[in-house]
């Protein structure tokens, strides 16, 4: 809650411009530190950085917008033709673990960007749980690894436009 409060706070004083963005940083960088935690926060990009440090010396980082997103990361491979779209990418990572979000757009219908994720998906399902939900409006593909503590999600739903879009999110427990 506290963390959803500092990031709505965040959102609304960058749209301050540069003047407000420094303002906004210190402000941030300060509520934070009041639980004991150091901060760096940087709004300069056209998304946010923000890299915590617990009184325990555990460091946590979140990237919004702006994030660097490869395909290792999500364990899997961008839809053919595609690449994230600009703003809508995120990285958050801790000690425990971490999630990586990328959106994606394909010129391709929905069916058939579901398909080629199924099959990247149930060709690594062995010993792990597979689920495949067509809902009419998106296609949901989730494979979990309860063992290792991964799961993998991948949301295809018809875009407003033409074709799909595409929202692949992997959520990695830190290794023990």
């Amino acid at each position: 809650m506290k963390r959803t409060l500092i990031l709505l706070c965040v959102l609304a004083l960058a749209a301050c411009g540069k003047a407000g963005e420094s303002a906004a940083e210190k402000t941030i960088e300060a509520q934070i530190a009041k639980d004991g935690s150091q901060a760096k926060v940087d709004l300069s990009s056209a998304g946010m950085k923000i890299t915590t440090t617990d009184a325990s010396g555990k460091t946590s980082q979140m990237e919004m917008g702006m994030a660097k997103v490869t395909e290792a990361e999500l364990g899997l491979p961008f839809y053919p033709g595609t690449q994230p779209k600009e703003g809508e990418t995120s990285k958050i990572s801790s000690p425990e673990g971490s999630v990586v979000t990328v959106m994606l757009h394909s010129d391709d219908a929905p069916d058939k960007v579901a398909g080629f994720y199924r099959d990247k998906l149930k060709a690594g399902s062995a010993g792990k749980q597979f689920t495949d939900m067509n809902t009419g409006a998106a296609h949901m593909l989730m494979l979990g690894d309860d063992k290792n503590q991964q799961f993998t999600q991948v949301t295809v739903s018809k875009s407003e436009s033409k074709g799909s879009d595409i929202q692949i999110v992997a959520n990695k427990a830190a290794p023990k």
